[in-house]
């Protein structure tokens, strides 16, 4: 991509950003739970006002990437190149549909750092980005309108409630979820201090099973989390019953796809930050996708605060 051309689109988005803070507003006074704000598609590039899906397009299939994206990265291209080539997508009814998914109130996580109208134009340049790496390998890679929304509630569980009884403006056909994690995510997933109003806690994720949906995990051996065989192990104590006393049943076990780790995928949005903050561009460059990575620095989003604390 040209200077003039990065200089042009870098224009465009200045002007997205208060589409996006009006949109966020406006979603955040009213009751909504979920709503789509932005759409990239593949034959148009530039984020869109959402628009119903053609009959034709209305996804069977939704890949869901739910993060804070502060910033994106290489990681979350990984996931989602992962989930969108052909010889995993498809596994799956078609048409398929990329959701980039924020939640204004995170489990774990403070907001900090990049606002979150930000946060919005940030999902939006990446959408742009992975579409074209998409379609740069398209005979490999399933190339799919990616659409940015936002939720309101924490849980993966209400999440995917949220967009099925408020999304079918989107999504009419009721799509299967395929919510994108890595490890890490699925023991939150299955960890039952998340669910205390229910009794046994895992019943809480019964609807979700129940729908069809789907959860696809990448393996992150390390130090906090074990290798791939303690991670492995950790999904076999569902499938063998082990979780059973807290209400986790065995053939949900059938509904969480295993991905051999990627080393891309491990990479943290923390690192971008610092990365950034030092004003490191080149290491900004590898650890993130081309207009990501021109936007965090044309715009200083990391020069103050670098940092993504988790609350107590």
């Amino acid at each position: 991509m040209t200077e003039s051309t990065m200089s042009s689109k870098l224009s465009t988005y200045r002007t997205l950003v208060p589409q996006l803070d009006t949109a966020l507003k406006g979603f955040q006074s009213s009751s909504s739970r979920f709503r789509v704000v932005k759409t990239v598609h593949p034959s148009n590039l530039t984020p869109h006002d959402p628009q119903p899906a053609a009959k034709d397009e209305s996804p069977k299939t939704l890949f869901i990437l739910d993060s804070s994206f502060n910033p994106p990265s290489i990681a979350h291209r990984s996931l989602a190149q992962s989930a969108l080539h052909k010889s995993s997508s498809d596994r799956f009814p078609k048409p398929h549909r990329l959701l980039l998914l924020f939640a204004t109130m995170n489990a774990d996580k403070a907001p900090s750092a990049a606002p979150f109208e930000q946060r919005l134009a940030l999902m939006s340049i990446f959408a742009s980005d992975l579409i074209r790496s998409l379609r740069a390998e398209s005979d490999e890679y399933s190339v799919v309108p990616v659409d940015i929304g936002v939720t309101t509630v924490p849980y993966y569980t209400d999440k995917s409630k949220a967009i099925e009884t408020e999304g079918s403006e989107w999504y009419p056909e009721m799509p299967k979820h395929i919510h994108l994690v890595g490890y890490d995510t699925l023991t939150r997933f299955f960890a039952a201090k998340y669910y205390p109003k229910f009794n046994p806690p895992f019943s809480a994720l019964d609807p979700y099973f129940d729908a069809g949906h789907r959860l696809r995990v990448t393996l992150r051996p390390d130090e906090e989390y074990g290798t791939v065989d303690d991670q492995k192990a950790f999904v076999n104590k569902l499938e063998v019953g082990e979780m059973e006393s807290e209400g986790g049943k065995r053939e949900w076990a059938k509904q969480v796809d295993l991905v051999a780790p990627n080393p891309r995928a491990g990479v943290s949005s923390t690192k971008v930050r610092k990365a950034a903050k030092s004003g490191n561009w080149k290491e900004v460059g590898l650890l993130c996708t081309p207009g990501v990575a021109e936007w965090v620095r044309s715009e200083g989003l990391y020069e103050e605060d670098d940092k993504g604390a988790k609350m107590a």
